[in-house]
C-alpha cells in the first residue's frame, strides 16, 4: 500500500496568500493534488501545515468534507522542508510500501506521471525526470523511512540521495519541474491549463 504527504508547511511569502488554497483552473492548488492522487488510488494523503496558515488550510479541508484527508501539523516549519517530511513519516504505518513527497507548490504533475512513480521499484527512492532535469513528486520507500527520520532537521533530502543513488524516471510532463511561488507564475500556469 502506498501513501502521499502533501507538504504545505511554508509561510508563501512571495505568493502573498496560503498557496495551497490558491485557485487554480477552477479547483485550488491543494484540491488538485488531493484530486491526483485520489485518481491514482491514493484516498487518505497526509497533508503537513504549520502557522501561519495551517488553520486555514485546516478549515477548507473542513468546508470540503475531505475527511479522508490526514492533517498533520509541522512543529518546527522554519527548519525547512525536511521538518515536514519527517514529521509526516512519524506518522506511517511500517506496513507501507512507501510513501511520495509531494511539495504543494508542484500541482500541475500528470496522474499518468504519478503512476509511472508508483510503478517503478518500491524498494528504491524514485525521482522523475524530463529532459534528464530531476522534479516532485518523489517516492521514498518504506525501508529508508528511519533514515530520513534520522537525518539533521537542518539537513535536506539531498544529504539522503548522495548515500542513495535513486532510480531516475523518465516522464513526458515538464510540470514535475514547475514551482508555483509567487502570483505571476500561478498566472501562467492558469494559461498553461487553458490552452
Amino acid at each position: 500500500m502506498s501513501q502521499a504527504l502533501i507538504l504545505c508547511a511554508g509561510s508563501s511569502s512571495r505568493m502573498g496568500q496560503p498557496k495551497a488554497l490558491c485557485p487554480l483552473a477552477g479547483q485550488t492548488i491543494l484540491g488538485r493534488i488531493v484530486a491526483t492522487l485520489a485518481a491514482v488510488g491514493i484516498q487518505s494523503p497526509q497533508v503537513i501545515v504549520a502557522a501561519p496558515h495551517g488553520d486555514t488550510i485546516a478549515a477548507w479541508l473542513q468546508a470540503q468534507s475531505l475527511s479522508s484527508v490526514q492533517l498533520r501539523w509541522n512543529p518546527h516549519p522554519e527548519d525547512g522542508m525536511l521538518s515536514s517530511i519527517q514529521c509526516g513519516l512519524a506518522q506511517l504505518s511500517p506496513s507501507l510500501s512507501g510513501t511520495l513527497l509531494w511539495p504543494v507548490d508542484v500541482p500541475l504533475v500528470k496522474a499518468q506521471t504519478v503512476r509511472r512513480l508508483l510503478d517503478a521499484d518500491a524498494e528504491r527512492l524514485v525521482v522523475p525526470t524530463c529532459g534528464d532535469r530531476g522534479g516532485h513528486p518523489v517516492w521514498l520507500p518504506q525501508a529508508r523511512f528511519a533514515e530520513v527520520l534520522a537525518l539533521p532537521r537542518q539537513s535536506s533530502l539531498r544529504a539522503h540521495r548522495q548515500s542513495h543513488l535513486p532510480l531516475r524516471v523518465a516522464v513526458d510532463d515538464p510540470e514535475i519541474m514547475l514551482d508555483l511561488d509567487t502570483p505571476e507564475e500561478l498566472a501562467q500556469a492558469e494559461q498553461r491549463l487553458r490552452r
